[in-house]
């Protein structure tokens, strides 16, 4: 082969150099610092006698996000990658329920190979995000769901910062986008075995939070119908479901949108009754929750509402038919306090305090699912913007059934177009025994800002 030869496959195979000119120059590297402070009041939780959690702590946490978006073959070949640096300082030392192994993480957030080899056909390969669903509090036809990967005791509150703490999943999708209509094959492989149940999926490995079960997602989307878009999606694999949604655009501003899955087993662990009761009758099983082959539906409804200006406000109602009922829910709580009684006999105490971490770590994984652990719950939210681009965002979730509720507003200024403070206030609150308050009623305050470098 000649030389004119090597240099014409070379050219058609290797980018050129202004492409590796706009790799260089398209990242971009975010750094977040925040400092917080957070009151507790006592929970229904006690280890060893005494509250698990710090009553009142302090912390100062940072983070470094880097991106870049390179194209490696025109119109053919692309690299997106996201990667996502975290750490934090507590000023007194976390409780017994809140502690980490790491107070620094470093997590791949993204690293996805897009091949394009028509218009319309796109190969997606690496670590992905599935794409969100239409409601701000939880998308039922989102049925493609990882754990946190973020810290028990603390987290950075900007929003922009949400999305990145859950772990992404290796996998591959083919996607066919065209006028009419988007179809889409996802699949995210088992590569692992589940974390251990007795910790937190914070100090899981990265793919025991992503990729410890066989998933396969077939997504249909069609655009043929003016202002109604509906789509259906068939999830297959370790776990079996489908989905259904639709989103109307009664006007261009205000929009209604609905969204069903149908389970075929449940979707996150329950405690197990027959269990409960052999622990408070001092019988010892392994065990404690299980995930069965019931049945279950999710149904949510909402509208949202855009201004003129930009601005924000919805309402959602969300339901799932295998949340806990009341009767459940106090059957767990009941369990939890049966465990908190000293018996002053070491090996039972000990025992009784090991149930009760297990059980937390439980509890805390499936809300780090993206899981609510109820049946009924209204979610409000907004977002107004002014005229200097700042943002007041306040959102309001109420479980239904007992009442609890966690309540926040996020306050946002860009100062220039590299930085922007944000500082805001949260609560949970409700009964001890509530699902928005069972590690205890919460008032958390926050002041950070956002660095473009």
């Amino acid at each position: 082969m000649n030389r004119s030869a090597l240099l014409i496959l070379a050219s058609g195979v290797w980018p050129s150099l202004p492409l590796y000119a706009a790799c260089l120059t398209n990242s971009d590297t975010v750094i977040y610092a925040q400092a917080s402070y957070v009151t507790k009041q006592p929970p229904v939780w006690q280890i060893d006698g005494k509250n698990p959690y710090a009553a009142n702590n302090a912390f100062n946490d940072v983070a470094v996000n880097y991106r870049n978006d390179c194209t490696l073959i025109e119109d053919q070949l692309d690299v997106d990658f996201s990667l996502l640096g975290l750490a934090y300082y507590p000023y007194k030392s976390p409780g017994a329920f809140e502690k980490d192994d790491h107070r620094l993480r470093a997590l791949i957030d993204k690293l996805r190979l897009s091949y394009t080899p028509t218009e319309s056909l796109r190969l997606d390969v690496g670590k992905l995000r599935p794409k969100g669903g239409a409601f701000y509090l939880k998308s039922p036809a989102s049925l493609l769901s990882n754990y946190n990967a973020g810290f028990k005791a603390t987290r950075i509150h900007s929003p922009d910062m949400k999305p990145l703490y859950t772990d992404a999943f290796w996998g591959a999708v083919l996607a066919q986008d065209t006028l009419t209509y988007s179809l889409s094959l996802t699949a995210a492989p088992r590569l692992t075995q589940p974390g251990p149940r007795y910790e937190s999926s914070g100090n899981w490995n990265a793919l025991a939070r992503s990729n410890a079960s066989d998933r396969y997602l077939l997504t249909y989307t069609d655009y043929r119908f003016g202002d109604s878009t509906p789509s259906v999606s068939l999830m297959t694999g370790d776990k079996k479901s489908v989905a259904v949604a639709q989103t109307l655009n009664v006007t261009p501003q205000f929009i209604l949108n609905t969204e069903l899955a149908y389970h075929f087993q449940q979707q996150w662990r329950h405690l197990d009754e027959n269990s409960a009761r052999n622990v408070e009758h001092y019988r010892f099983p392994d065990p404690l929750y299980s995930a069965k082959d019931d049945d279950g539906i999710e149904l949510a409804l909402g509208m949202q509402y855009t201004t003129d200006r930009f601005s924000q406000f919805g309402l959602e109602y969300y339901f799932q038919s295998e949340g806990y009922s009341s009767a459940q829910w106090d059957k767990q709580t009941d369990l939890i306090k049966f465990l908190n009684q000293r018996t002053n006999y070491a090996p039972l105490d000990r025992a009784f305090d090991a149930y009760k971490y297990l059980m937390a770590s439980e509890i805390y994984n499936a809300s780090s699912q993206g899981n609510l652990l109820g049946k009924h719950y209204l979610n409000a939210y907004g977002s107004y913007l002014m005229d200097d681009q700042s943002s007041v965002q306040p959102f309001a979730v109420m479980n239904l059934q007992d009442k609890s509720a966690t309540v926040g507003l996020n306050i946002s200024k860009p100062l220039n177009p590299r930085l922007e403070l944000y500082g805001g206030l949260y609560t949970a609150f409700g009964k001890s025994d509530s699902e928005f308050a069972l590690f205890g009623e919460t008032l958390g305050t926050y002041l950070g800002f956002k660095y473009h470098l």
